[in-house]
């Protein structure tokens, strides 16, 4: 979608991951136990991982730091301007 965003001209894109897949079984689903506790990613990763193991261990690793750091910078400014 991000590569494709300008030739599109649409002014919203919505990514559904693997719904529509999962949905007319192409992909299996993730065992129940790995689904209800919260390791789906890690049955995806397992299935598909030539095409996910950099969005899964890079690209979101990265995109966590960064918004951590945003998140703390923001709040050490928060607290020094701060009237005391």
């Amino acid at each position: 979608m991000y590569e494709h965003r300008t030739r599109l001209q649409l002014p919203v894109l919505l990514g559904v991951g693997a719904a529509f897949d999962l949905n007319c079984g192409r992909l299996r689903q993730a065992p129940e136990w790995m689904r209800e506790n919260g390791l789906e990613w890690l049955f995806r990763l397992l299935a598909e991982p030539r095409r996910l193991w950099k969005r899964y261990l890079v690209t979101i690793p990265s995109a966590i730091w960064g918004i951590s750091v945003e998140i703390f910078s923001l709040k050490r400014l928060d607290e020094s301007l701060r009237i005391r």
